[in-house]
């Protein structure tokens, strides 16, 4: 991926991180799961480079992640994280197809899981988090 590209979708990642905070604020708990979501799925897609294939699939972005083969020696996450991405997943397809109102038990720990994925990809790859507090 050029670094242009790459710049553009962490971009994308921060300011979808910021939304998801603005609409939990709001009260607004499936959009703010839905925006976490985009930024961790964004960020493992800064992390890992343009897909083999043309796209990203939901489903095809997050096992190449979670077992670390975006990281100069490979190496899985923590189980905790693994889980809280999956987790991440579900409650978003929760939040936009579901027939459920979301909590702020749910945005918060989808803010969290957001937040852990930015900073460590962040501080792996070396990108600025352009002054946003994690």
């Amino acid at each position: 991926m050029d670094p242009q590209r790459q710049q553009t979708l962490w971009a994308i990642a921060l300011e979808n991180y910021q939304a998801a905070i603005l609409t939990a604020q709001h009260g607004w708990h499936n959009v703010s799961v839905t925006r976490s979501y985009y930024t961790v799925f964004m960020t493992m897609w800064v992390a890992l480079d343009d897909p083999p294939k043309g796209r990203w699939e939901h489903g095809g972005i997050v096992e190449p992640f979670v077992h670390g083969q975006w990281r100069t020696s490979p190496m899985p996450l923590a189980r905790e994280l693994t889980r809280a991405i999956r987790r991440l997943y579900a409650d978003r397809v929760d939040a936009d197809y579901g027939i459920v109102r979301l909590t702020s038990l749910e945005s918060t720990a989808s803010l969290t899981t957001a937040s852990q994925v930015v900073r460590l990809v962040a501080d792996a790859l070396g990108f600025s988090l352009g002054g946003i507090a994690l």
